[in-house]
């Protein structure tokens, strides 16, 4: 008999981003334990700040709904110095921060803006907050394996996590790419669902990732200027830009002179929190 993808030894750290993938990769983990998780494996949202209210909403009703214990984290602390369980808070969907709070703290911590070639805002953010938990839990990082919303349809992405596996001793798994899970599939499943993220690729998970291409953020701040009221006054106050060919602050001035413009295309598909740890969903 094949083994089922989804079931999972623990210990084990589900990484749910907020995302329809990774959403559909934590349902049909439950689904293998017939919806109760063995008390070893543990899942995690990491909130930046910067999400947008649809994923905030999604994470919550994936919870509540599936009767699934999420555990909501924010970032506080990248010091070494500072004990493990102070380098992150516990939230929850009322209390988490929708402004941007810890993204500021980190940026001001680190005297700089992340981009492109330094993506250190998911490492510290998203992947290393995970990291932190799991050792308030008594787990150490390389002890337990981490369940990735890699799909079949990403596999440069599904290298990259084996080739980190190999050099850093991670024991990181891709239950979706094993069931042979494409974006197709994700999408339909979802169409079937009496809730959904209520995003388009586009949009994401981040309100302008500077992941995204030019186009799309344009298109973002067309539709929603005051989106770019928070990245601008990041770029302002440390005098350097999450992109080296643009501002935030010349994208919402072709945003606004170009009011007609057709939308962004579809070139940005990775959840919050898995791209720039070589973990998209």
């Amino acid at each position: 008999m094949t083994p089922n993808p989804y079931r999972i030894d623990g210990p084990a750290l589900v990484s749910f981003s907020g995302g329809r993938t990774s959403g559909y990769m934590l349902w049909h983990i439950l689904d293998a334990y017939d919806g109760q998780l063995p008390d070893d494996i543990h899942v995690t949202f990491a909130n930046t700040g910067k999400e947008r209210e649809e994923t905030l909403r999604f994470v919550q009703e994936c919870g509540m709904r599936w009767g699934v214990y999420i555990v909501w984290l924010e970032w506080r602390s990248r010091l070494k110095r500072t004990p493990v369980a102070e380098r992150f808070d516990r939230v929850g969907f009322n209390s988490a921060s929708r402004n941007g709070e810890p993204f500021e703290r980190l940026i001001e911590s680190k005297k700089a803006t992340p981009n492109q070639q330094h993506r250190w805002c998911t490492e510290h953010l998203k992947v290393q907050i995970m990291f932190d938990y799991m050792r308030t839990v008594g787990l150490e990082p390389n002890s337990y394996r981490e369940a990735i919303g890699l799909r079949a349809d990403e596999m440069w992405r599904v290298f990259k996590m084996l080739d980190r596996n190999g050099r850093e001793g991670r024991q990181c798994v891709a239950p979706l790419v094993s069931a042979k899970v494409t974006k197709p599939d994700v999408m339909a499943w979802w169409a079937n669902q009496p809730f959904d993220l209520g995003l388009n690729a586009v949009e994401g998970n981040c309100d302008l990732c500077f992941l995204k291409g030019k186009r799309n953020l344009q298109s973002l701040i067309r539709a929603n200027p005051e989106s770019a009221i928070w990245w601008d006054r990041m770029e302002r106050s440390g005098e350097r830009t999450f992109s080296s060919r643009y501002s935030v602050r010349e994208l919402v001035k072709d945003a606004a002179a170009q009011p007609m413009m057709i939308d962004g295309d579809d070139e940005f598909d990775a959840e919050c929190g898995l791209w720039c740890a070589g973990e998209a969903a």
